[in-house]
This record gives C-alpha cells, sequence and structure tokens, in this order.
C-alpha cells in the first residue's frame, strides 16, 4: 500500500504542481525528490510544524500531503490538525503508514489504534481506509479531488491484492463487494480485510453464505449501504485493525441504533479496549488480541449457532 500510494503521488505531481509532498522523519523516496525537488519537503521530526507548513501551503492554493507513521502524522500533531486545518476547512491530505499492528515489535507508542476514532471526531474530515493497493490508489486520486482536509491510513506494506483489477468509478463514501453473501454481512476496513476474506471462504465451503465487504471510505460511510444490508441478512460483523471504539464498528452501530425496524444482530471485532503488554509480529498480535483468520471463525460461529 505504500509504494502504492508513492506510485499514484509520483503520476500525480507528474500533472500537477500544486502538489506539495511534506514528509517527516519517515521515507525514503529519492525518485518523487529528485524528480519534482520544488514539490518535496523533509521536516524531520517536527510533525507539528509539518502541518503548520501544509496548511499555509494550502492558504496559498498548493496541495499539500503530508507524510509519517499513523501516531505521529496524527496524535503528535493533533492540536495543529484540529486548529490549523480542520477548522479552518482547509485543503491539506494527510498520509500515513502503519495501521494496527504493523509496527507491533515497537510497542504501544507505535500501535495505530485509536487513530480512527480520534480523526472521525474531528470536523471537516473526510477519511479513507484503503484494505490493498488497488484501493489505495482510488483514495489517493480520490482526494486529490476533494477540495478539503482528509486522512489517508495506509498499510506499511507486503499486504495482499484483493481486487483483481482497478477500481473504475471509484465513489468516496461507497461500500465495495469482495464477497459477496446472503445471511452474513463482513463490513472491513483496511488491510485487515485478506483476514475476514478468508474467514468467509472457510464458513462458505461449509455451506453458510458470507459476504465480505471493504470500506474504504470510513467518513462519510456508506449509510444507505448498512440500512440496506441491516434490514435484509441476519447477522452483520464489522471487523477493523483498530480500537473496538470509535471506528468502523462504532460508525456502523450509530446507524443501526437509529433504525425503527431492523433484522440483523451487529457483532463488532477489533482491538479490546487496552494498550497492547506484549510486543512481536503484526501476525503474532493478531491472534493475541483476536483479530486472525482462526478467532473471526470462531466469533461469527457463535453468532450463527
Amino acid at each position: 500500500m505504500k509504494a502504492a500510494f508513492f506510485e499514484t503521488l509520483y503520476e500525480l505531481a507528474s500533472q500537477d504542481s500544486r502538489i506539495q509532498f511534506i514528509k517527516g522523519d519517515t521515507a525514503y523516496v529519492p525518485d518523487f525528490q529528485n524528480a519534482f525537488p520544488k514539490q518535496y519537503l523533509d521536516v524531520g521530526i517536527a510533525e507539528q510544524n509539518m502541518i503548520g507548513i501544509a496548511a499555509g501551503m494550502a492558504k496559498e492554493g498548493m496541495i499539500p500531503f503530508t507524510y509519517s507513521i499513523v501516531n505521529f502524522a496524527t496524535m503528535r500533531c493533533l492540536e495543529q490538525i484540529r486548529n490549523d486545518v480542520a477548522y479552518h476547512n482547509l485543503n491539506v491530505k494527510i498520509v500515513s503508514c502503519g495501521v494496527g499492528f504493523d509496527y507491533g515489535a515497537l510497542g504501544a507508542t507505535h500501535h495505530a489504534t485509536e487513530d480512527l476514532a480520534i480523526m472521525r471526531a474531528m470536523p471537516n474530515m473526510t477519511i479513507f481506509s484503503p484494505c490493498d493497493a488497488v484501493e489505495t490508489k482510488a483514495v489517493t486520486k480520490a482526494a486529490l479531488e476533494l477540495d478539503g482536509p482528509c486522512f489517508i491510513r495506509n498499510g506499511h506494506g507486503n499486504e495482499s491484492v484483493l481486487h483483481g483489477e482497478e477500481l473504475k468509478g471509484f465513489t468516496i463514501g461507497e461500500a465495495i463487494p469482495l464477497l459477496e453473501g446472503q445471511d452474513v454481512c463482513i463490513f472491513v476496513t483496511g488491510s485487515i480485510a485478506e483476514e475476514a476474506l478468508s474467514a468467509a471462504k472457510y464458513l462458505n465451503d461449509k455451506g453458510y453464505s458470507i459476504g465480505v465487504y471493504s470500506f474504504p471510505t470510513i467518513k462519510p460511510i456508506a449509510k444507505d449501504f448498512i440500512l440496506e444490508k441491516a434490514s435484509t441478512t441476519k447477522l452483520i460483523v464489522t471487523v477493523e485493525e483498530h480500537s473496538i471504539i470509535g471506528g468502523l464498528g462504532s460508525a456502523v452501530a450509530e446507524i443501526v441504533s437509529e433504525m425503527t425496524q431492523k433484522q440483523a444482530v451487529l457483532r463488532r471485532i477489533g482491538v479490546p479496549d487496552t494498550f497492547a503488554t506484549v510486543v512481536g509480529s503484526r501476525p503474532y498480535l493478531k491472534k493475541v488480541y483476536g483479530l486472525d483468520t482462526d478467532s473471526i471463525i470462531n466469533i461469527i460461529l457463535k453468532d450463527l449457532q
């Protein structure tokens, strides 16, 4: 996903000189730097300044894309994002890498498990959370067309490609089917979609009918789609590599709770309300905190019995 973002940004910057890439102390991109020296700025370990600079550029008609690891791209400079960017509805694109447990071995300071909740609460902020490189390309292009602030939550790298082809006609706020099913809908955001898809395929082989739908946009979210599925299916399961509080599951729950008539039960799967007390690889931490394929399968089976 990270590579897909930079490939897309390179393509867009070659066509639009208003694009400015501002990075913190991360990402070595010599190709971009050499090709567009006047559209590149490295601020080092100064994320608050990064956002302030981006806000000033946006006021002058430029389109800045800021970049760092998720926690440093959002939480370290949260006041500046709120007061400089969101409050003034400036055209700043906040891009990050390393979702959930991507940086698992570096501990809780580098685990990105609260960012969706924090950024969802920010007025004027559009939030993208792609599941693979194909969605990353689509949301990066959509972000450029969007006149206003947005947050793009990319994986660190080496994620599986779940879409067979390029998304054509991508629309902000849509849900995208990865697998169709009738009885159960899995709503997923981010690269954890690979585990959700594996779980659904296993259950379908056992005779169930499980659909999987990616939500590359968390805000605005696909409200009409959620309402339709809550009215016609038995079970909705949300899966996210993020705190159980404030992310995709909470966004879906807010919509479903206001329905006067609904059929589906809602089950939320995410990181428990705790900081990780262990460190390790991403697959290890997903297993510890119940986000691996087997855990998703077992949770769904309990609801189906």
